[in-house]
Formats: C-alpha cells, sequence, structure tokens
C-alpha cells in the first residue's frame, strides 16, 4: 500500500512540473510538492531559465546567448518529415535588442512548409505574447540563383536587455544540402509537448513534400554557432523499419537511442557551448564545430545509383547540340584529335558560354539537372545545369561522361548524407578511371578542374553505383606564382621598369580574373592599384596580357611603368624597399597568405582554398657611383605548412632580389599554425627591409 501511494505522489509531481511549465509559473515555493531529495529542483520554467542565463558578463560580451534549442524530427515512412522547433534566446546588449527585433524564417517552398505557431517575449514574470497573425511571407532575396526561395518576417515589440524570446515553429518537408545556410542553429524544437502529433487544417498535404530519395531521411545538424548556447538537444524519431547511419564529427556530444513498438528514438544534445570564435580564412562550419550526420540511405554506392537514375534523361543531344559540338572542334583545330583534347575544348566552351544564373524549372529544382537542350538554349544556368552542359556535349562526341556531386570548400564525411554543395562532370577513360572536369570554376582559366577544389570528394551518379572517390592533394609548384622585374633607379629617386606576372593553375585563373573581372576601360587602374603598393604616383607607360580567352598558354601580365620620387634621399643616399616585395606582400590577390597580418595564437583552421608557391626576382640598376654595401639575406624557414628565403646581392651596378615561399597546404590545423605564421612574418620582415645605396659604397 505505501508503494502504491509513492507511485501516485511521484506521478502527481509530474503531472504539476508539466503544468507549472506550460503555465510558466514559477515553482521554488512548491518545492516541497515534489517530495525531491534534498539538493534537488523541479523542472525549470521558461522564467527560471532566462533568469539563469547570465548577463553578457557571463559571455564574454555576447549580443544574445541561445538558452535553449530542441530540434524534433518525425519522420514518416514516405521520407516526409514533421519538425516541431523550439527556441529560446535571451538578449543580452543594445545591440543584440537590434539584431534581435526582426526574427526570420528562410525556406523553400518547393521543399518545406512553416507554421510559425507561437512568439512570446519573456519579460521578468511576465510572458507578452506576439501576435503570429502579423507573420509576413515574402520572397527571400536572391542573387545568381532564382528558385523563388521565400522568407517569413515576424517584428518583435520594443525588446530590452534581458528579455527573452520564445519561439515555436513547425516545419513540414525535406532537407536538401544545396539549400542549407551554413553556420545557423538548424531549427529548434520545443519544450512543450513537441512529440505530439497535430498537423491543423492549413498544412499542406504531405504528397508535395516527399523528398528526392523517396523514403530517406538525412540531416547534418551543427551544435556550435556565432553565440553561446546553454542547451541545444536534438531529436529524431524514425519508423521501427528504418535503419539509420550516424555519426558526431568535431567534438564530443551526449546521446541517447530508445525504441518503443512502432519507432526508434535517437536524440543528441549538448551544453554550455561557447560561441565559434570569428577569425580570417577560417574553414567551413561543417569541418571544424562539433556536429552529427545521420542517414538512412543504404550507403554511398545506393545513392550514387539514384543520382544517375534521376538525371539520366536529361542528357539527350539535338541536332542544335550535334553541330556545336562539331563546330567548337573545328574551330579549336581539334576534329582528329584525342579525347583529352576535344573534352578540354569542350569544358571551355561550356565555361565561357553558359553563364552562372540559375532560373527555376519547377518540380524537381535543386537535385534534377535541368536538360541540356533547355540550358543550351538559354545559356545560363547554376552549378549542376552548367556540369550537365558538359554531360551532354560529351555524350555528343561520343565521350562516356556522367554527373557528380562534391562539396565545394568543406569536407564530406563518411556517413552517406547529403552533403554536396555543387555539381561537376566525370568523363570514363579507357582504363576504367574517371577524369574530373568542372566547367562551373574554370571560365578564365587554362584547366579542367579547379585548384580550388584540390583534397575534395566527390560522388559519381552511375548505373552500377560508385563509392565516395577524393581528389588528388596538389602541391605549390603546381600553382606558381613567377615575378620578374626589371627596374631602374635614377639619382633623383624615380623608378622606372617592366614588371611581368606569370601563373599557372590557381594562379593562372587569378591572374586572368585580374584583368577580365572588370571593365574593360578600368584594367589600366586595376594595375596602377596593383602598383601602388610601390608608389602612389605611378604612371603606366604600357600594358599588355595573355589573351584571356586562349588557354593555350599560362597567363601572364607585363607592365611598364614609371614612378618619381619612389627612392627617399636620405643624407648621401637614397633608401627604399624591394618594390617585388611590395607587390607580393601587399596584395592578397597575388599572395593570399601574404595580405594578412596574422594573430600570433589561432583556435581553428586556416583554410587558403590552394596551395601556392611564389618564385621572384627583380633587378635594379642603380644610379652611376651608387651601391648597397653589404645586401642582407634573410632567415631561411622550412616549416611543415610553409617556407621562405629571400636574398639579395650586387651584381655590378645592379641590386639582385630574390624570394621563394610556398604553401604547402590549403587548409591549415592549429597545430601548424606557428610555423606557418614564422614563415610569413620572415617574408614579412624581408619585405619590411629598407635598402641604402651610397655614392661609392661609403656611409
Amino acid at each position: 500500500m505505501h508503494q502504491c501511494r509513492s507511485l501516485s505522489t511521484a506521478a502527481a509531481a509530474t503531472l504539476l512540473a508539466a503544468a507549472l511549465l506550460l503555465s510558466g509559473k514559477g515553482v521554488a515555493a512548491e518545492d516541497a510538492a515534489y517530495n525531491l531529495p534534498p539538493g534537488d529542483g523541479p523542472p525549470p520554467t521558461v522564467f527560471d531559465r532566462i533568469a539563469n542565463a547570465g548577463t553578457a558578463d557571463d559571455h564574454d560580451g555576447a549580443d544574445h546567448v541561445i538558452v535553449y534549442n530542441r530540434t524534433v524530427n518525425r519522420v514518416k515512412s514516405s521520407g516526409v518529415t514533421y519538425t516541431d522547433d523550439y527556441l529560446l534566446y535571451k538578449v543580452l546588449t543594445p545591440a543584440g535588442c537590434r539584431n534581435q527585433s526582426v526574427q526570420r524564417w528562410r525556406y523553400e517552398p518547393w521543399s518545406s512548409f512553416v507554421d510559425v505557431r507561437e512568439v512570446n517575449i519573456v519579460r521578468g514574470e511576465e510572458t507578452i505574447p506576439v501576435d503570429v497573425a502579423l507573420v509576413h511571407e515574402l520572397p527571400a532575396p536572391q542573387s545568381g540563383i532564382y528558385w523563388n526561395a521565400a522568407i517569413k518576417t515576424l517584428q518583435l515589440p520594443r525588446l530590452r536587455v534581458n528579455d527573452g524570446i520564445e519561439l515555436r515553429v513547425f516545419r513540414k518537408g525535406y532537407s536538401y544540402a544545396l539549400l542549407a545556410e551554413e553556420g545557423g542553429v538548424t531549427g529548434a524544437s520545443g519544450a512543450r509537448d513537441l512529440e505530439r502529433t497535430t498537423t491543423p487544417n492549413h498544412v499542406p498535404d504531405d504528397d508535395k513534400y516527399i523528398p528526392p530519395m523517396p523514403g530517406e531521411y538525412f540531416d547534418i545538424v551543427l551544435f556550435q554557432t556565432n553565440a553561446p548556447i546553454i542547451e541545444k538537444e536534438y531529436v529524431l524519431s524514425l519508423p521501427s523499419d528504418k535503419r539509420l547511419h550516424s555519426e558526431v564529427y568535431n567534438g564530443p556530444l551526449y546521446s541517447s537511442t530508445s525504441y518503443s513498438a512502432d519507432t526508434t528514438r535517437y536524440a543528441w544534445w549538448a551544453h554550455d557551448v561557447p560561441p565559434r570564435t570569428s577569425e580570417p580564412r577560417a574553414a567551413g562550419w561543417s569541418d571544424v564545430v562539433p556536429k552529427v550526420v545521420v542517414a538512412t540511405v543504404e550507403s554511398w554506392e545506393a545513392k550514387s545509383r539514384w543520382f544517375f537514375d534521376v538525371n539520366e534523361g536529361q542528357f539527350e543531344v539535338t541536332p542544335e547540340i550535334q553541330a556545336k559540338v562539331e563546330e567548337i572542334f573545328e574551330v579549336a583545330g581539334v576534329t582528329a584529335a584525342s579525347e583529352e583534347r576535344k573534352a578540354e575544348a569542350l569544358v571551355h566552351w561550356v565555361a565561357q558560354n553558359i553563364r552562372y544564373s540559375g532560373q527555376t524549372m519547377g518540380e524537381g529544382e535543386g537535385f534534377t539537372l535541368h536538360s541540356g537542350a533547355m540550358i543550351f538554349e538559354q545559356r545560363s544556368g547554376v552549378c549542376k545545369d552548367i556540369a550537365g552542359m558538359l554531360v551532354t556535349m560529351m555524350r555528343a562526341a561520343g565521350m562516356d561522361s556522367y554527373a557528380a556531386m562534391t562539396m565545394a570548400g568543406s569536407r564530406i564525411e563518411a556517413t552517406p548524407a547529403d552533403q554536396f554543395n555543387h555539381c561537376v562532370c566525370a568523363l570514363k577513360k579507357a582504363d576504367g578511371g574517371f577524369e574530373m572536369y568542372d566547367p562551373t570554376w574554370v571560365p578564365y582559366m587554362n584547366d579542367i578542374w579547379s585548384k580550388y577544389e584540390t583534397e575534395q570528394q566527390y560522388l559519381i551518379g552511375s548505373p552500377q553505383g560508385h563509392g565516395l572517390a577524393s581528389i588528388d592533394y596538389s602541391p605549390p609548384e603546381e600553382s606558381p606564382l613567377f615575378i620578374r622585374h626589371d627596374a631602374t633607379l635614377s639619382e633623383d629617386g624615380t623608378l622606372a621598369g617592366t614588371l611581368r606576372l606569370s601563373g599557372a593553375r590557381a594562379m593562372d585563373s587569378r591572374l586572368r580574373n585580374l584583368v577580365s573581372g572588370g571593365r574593360i576601360l578600368d584594367v589600366e587602374d586595376d594595375i596602377a592599384e596593383l602598383l601602388s603598393n610601390i608608389g602612389n604616383r605611378v604612371e603606366i607607360a604600357r600594358l599588355d596580357h595573355v589573351t584571356l580567352n586562349d588557354f593555350s598558354e599560362n597567363a601572364w601580365i607585363e607592365v611598364d611603368y614609371r614612378i618619381p620620387g619612389f627612392a627617399l634621399p636620405v643624407g648621401e643616399g637614397l633608401e627604399f624597399q624591394s618594390p617585388m616585395m611590395s607587390v607580393t606582400m601587399g596584395n592578397g590577390w597575388l599572395f593570399r597568405a601574404g595580405a594578412y597580418d596574422w594573430a600570433d595564437e589561432r583556435e581553428g583552421d586556416l583554410f587558403l582554398w590552394f596551395t601556392q608557391l611564389i618564385d621572384g626576382r627583380e633587378t635594379i640598376r642603380l644610379p652611376r657611383g651608387y651601391e648597397v654595401v653589404d645586401p642582407p639575406a634573410s632567415e631561411e624557414v622550412d616549416e611543415t605548412y610553409a617556407s621562405f628565403k629571400g636574398d639579395s646581392e650586387m651584381d655590378g651596378r645592379n641590386l639582385v632580389i630574390t624570394q621563394h615561399a610556398e604553401v604547402r597546404r590549403r587548409q591549415i590545423p592549429p597545430d601548424g599554425y606557428a610555423g606557418f605564421k614564422t614563415a610569413l612574418d620572415e617574408a614579412h620582415d624581408w619585405a619590411d627591409h629598407v635598402y641604402r645605396a651610397e655614392k661609392g659604397g661609403e656611409r
């Protein structure tokens, strides 16, 4: 009998806790009603959570804190997902009040439905409801991709510092990797009765939101953002007959798994997560923050077969496309050439002639490639359409080509979730291997695959099903920048000379874009700006460069210039710094790593996109009778991820200055940052060195 009374008391306490949580009433005074052991407390109310969340001083000056964030996803057998989101913020500063004054929910109407169910301002012991009928649905700002994305907005009442913002949102649909916003908190779900199954009458039918792979589910959930998080939980409820791949990356998370007769319930959660530190040239969020990746699809091979099947009908060769392919070969002089040369001619035609501008095709947008005929007619599309145009043209030429998916700028994990943001082309070779082509990333580049995309995973869509593969590492010497500078220094300090820049692979692209990136009328001004690091009185006498759409040679730019007052007269001599080093270290377009004043320490990975070699030599002819005494040499720094060596010498009247720098990985981990910085610091010191030329070499 005593045991029955205990169970009844416990049940009553649980019901009371739930009632208090729903009402938002404080429960400190009712502790005794719970019959709790000493030291235990009742479940926190929304008021408790806000009160205990601290102030800006407790969170290193953060403008707001994510107090509680919970997402519950209920997946149906069709793959349609019902998501209940709960998000509780606390604004900590006036800037936080301003930044959170308008709440926004971005979504794609063809893949998801969003219903803002409840919004409250929590102020002290009071809850102020916000009328959700005031939510506005608007076209989302769009640029480059015009797929009719939408945004819902809600203007909140004037906020005060230490206010809470409580949001409950229902979503329905499916996730798609191309549409995710990196760095954001993926939904959050309610603290109150979240796993109930309620579907208001105005929610559209499920049929509209069946995912591209019917019956399958995936998600990539990040557990860190740019604001501190006190508590975050992600819950996934699957039908019991669905199996799940899941793995935690980039840090520990709590997790649990439970099941009933009909469902299996997975949960992952974290407490007291600091904000991600903002650092220049940081790696992608997905590469470094704690995350869980989940997928129900059987394998990468199954994903590969699906991608092939859903797009195979899009590569039909029309007579117009066939005629254009033959014309391209004839103009390029490769009609009787090898398949490799023909493929190169096609990738450059597509890259130069299909502009990046995505028009919606309606149903299937975002994962289905537009047909080759449509893209050929419109001459525009996004990456998947540009890649599909190349696949179609290659097939018109009798080549065995396929569409493939990749993730530009971030790592694809082993879990077979939809971790893609880019589409490319794979050409099957006679030996059974594949050569990868990316027409989207090689406009004005004499390469078939950008060196910005090395060490990047990809998945080819094929009938037999392929596994995940990876692009090879590219050493610095594959993307060199050669600098040759010959100049004459006059006794009045005027410098006149010729600067020639040339480069291959990644640097071929960057040099061509120095010329092609703006208006033709502005090119000379752009080059003058480049030389302004030497002196702001630069006068351009002649400018020449590679023919931009001639991909038979590496890019080069050559400029004759004159800079009055370059060298400063000091006493009986002239003082100056190396013009070559000023150009190199003062322009991130030429030397990305050299343009930053790197911090002494770093928390996260450094991401530079490509490796690079700098090979520079300049000869400055001094005025008659002048000499640089004891020309210096830099320290030689040879670290794992970067190196630098500079030297100088007198050769008759000529001062010869050289530099050799290497950045050896595109992504540098924190434990390699110190060595990287040592090499770059030495390069900056070499650039800062002041040379003094004196008559007769005497001081």
